[in-house]
């Protein structure tokens, strides 16, 4: 978040009450990007255990059970490759 806040040119908090003014969170936009990369990334054909590392999660376990929160299944058995 301090970067983002230092890229817009703004404090942490302000950045913090405008999401708040937008009921959102910088957590919130953060996994959004990631579930959005990692769906694209998978579609590329790009392997979990890959897409987890340019996603910046520890190993590929992590970043199957967020995957599996934000999708409700693991990401090997999501690929729509017809949606790309």
């Amino acid at each position: 978040m301090a970067a983002a806040a230092r890229a817009l040119d703004i404090s942490e908090r302000t950045l913090h009450r405008r999401l708040a003014d937008e009921h959102t969170t910088f957590r919130a936009i953060v996994n959004e990007v990631r579930e959005t990369l990692a769906v694209e990334l998978l579609a590329e054909g790009l392997t979990v255990e890959t897409v987890a590392r340019h996603l910046g999660y520890a190993d590929a376990a992590a970043f199957t059970h967020a995957y599996r929160r934000w999708r409700g299944k693991p990401p090997g058995r999501s690929i729509d490759r017809a949606a790309y």
